[in-house]
């Protein structure tokens, strides 16, 4: 099937799957029942992060969020082990992009293609998180055993920008002492930007891999993204009050995972490519495992404000759609653009895109650093055959990304 029969059909998913939430919807009751708690990947047989042991840590945002975060200490080298190290290792902090958990970075055949693994075994100290409303973070501090609290998922990458990272970035830094190399994918990236637009984390990192960097959408190209932004399905949905967006639900759900079992349908080659990009070199093999844990869900707000950046081309807070409300919030009628000159000149940071994705353009990354301006402590890798998830799963990541990526961190002191 061409690639625009397979935008019609995923476009169409996607509206049924608006229309089947609205005609479901009683106020917002049967989208804020709490999930059943997920068997974390710290316990039982390891067998998701492939026999490598993890801790697990709740942290709580000041709005009230209750987050998971794991730990990854112990390799299996003699270097790298957790019992009678000599030395205290450098903490790295990885967070992944929208529509995903901390899962993403072990949905790979073999533990040299995570790179979370990786960086254990280069002796690191690695803390993986996930965000608020994410599986193993849909929990609130004022949520009974029932439900949350109606107004759960309102919040955007603003808030996880404000509230989330500076929370797990404190969080680290008390439980190490040290500063930590942060690493993030896609929306990960557009939250760094925006918490060091707001002095939140300056104190708590010592450099930035920005991983398929997203800040501006200046030159999105027709595809899915482009098409739903445009045609404001996310107001269409909030009209509803559908508060968020989970796609693997039913019926969706099992209308996903029976396209993708249908012979000839490469899910992670069409399917996935209208959202990401045509990924190069991602095991097919791998699609069952990514199914099980991706995508997540996020809130409808959440894909409004993505939806902003489309259209109105600036990297700026949620248009509240109203100058008073706008006012009410910001205290300006517009909302205001987040300044990344903040970030100071002389933080080490490191850009890595690829020409084939259809989020982290390449012509919007040169829009971000020429805004960043000259005379900066940039360095940048470009894959002319990687799109969104290449650099997350492909088979090749752990040559051709992740040895620049261990390579950056140790040469800053």
């Amino acid at each position: 099937m061409a690639v625009h029969g397979w935008l019609l059909v995923i476009s169409v998913l996607v509206i049924v799957t608006v229309s089947f939430a609205s005609s479901k919807l009683q106020g917002v009751s049967q989208h804020n029942n709490v999930a059943a708690s997920p068997h974390s990947i710290c316990s039982g047989d390891f067998s998701f992060t492939k026999g490598y042991r993890c801790q697990d840590y709740d942290v709580i945002t000041e709005d009230g969020y209750i987050l998971k975060l794991w730990r990854f200490r112990e390799g299996r080298t003699k270097e790298s082990q957790w019992e009678g190290r000599k030395k205290q290792k450098q903490p790295v902090f990885i967070q992944h992009g929208v529509l995903m958990n901390g899962q993403c970075w072990f949905v790979v055949s073999h533990a040299d293609q995570s790179l979370p693994l990786v960086l254990v075994e280069h002796g690191y100290d690695v803390w993986v998180s996930n965000s608020r409303g994410t599986t193993f973070s849909q929990r609130h501090i004022s949520s009974n055993n029932l439900s949350l609290p109606a107004n759960y998922w309102d919040f955007t990458w603003s808030e996880m920008a404000s509230y989330d990272l500076p929370t797990f970035l404190n969080f680290v830094y008390l439980e190490t002492g040290q500063k930590v190399h942060y690493i993030g994918h896609s929306q990960g990236t557009t939250m760094m930007f925006a918490a060091f637009s707001e002095w939140k984390v300056q104190e708590r990192v010592k450099s930035a891999t920005m991983v398929a960097p997203v800040v501006y959408l200046n030159h999105m190209p027709f595809g899915l993204v482009d098409v739903l932004a445009k045609a404001y399905i996310g107001e269409i949905a909030g009209s509803f009050g559908i508060p968020d967006l989970n796609i693997m639900t039913e019926p969706i759900g099992t209308i996903v995972r029976a396209l993708c079992n249908v012979p000839g349908v490469d899910c992670f080659g069409w399917i996935v490519s209208l959202f990401t990009g045509m990924n190069c070199c991602m095991n097919a093999s791998t699609v069952e495992l990514w199914f099980g844990s991706q995508p997540q869900p996020t809130p409808i707000k959440n894909l409004v404000h993505w939806a902003q950046g489309v259209r109105k081309q600036v990297f700026g807070k949620y248009d509240y759609g109203d100058p008073a409300t706008n006012l009410e919030h910001y205290g300006v009628p517009e909302p205001p653009p987040y300044n990344i000159l903040k970030m100071p000149k002389d933080f080490p940071l490191f850009l890595i895109y690829g020409g084939g994705d259809l989020l982290a353009i390449r012509k919007d990354v040169h829009i971000l650093l020429n805004k960043l301006g000259p005379d900066r402590n940039i360095r940048e890798l470009y894959i002319d055959n990687y799109a969104h998830l290449d650099f997350l799963e492909a088979v090749n990541a752990k040559d051709l990304v992740y040895p620049d990526i261990i390579s950056f961190m140790r040469g800053i002191r």
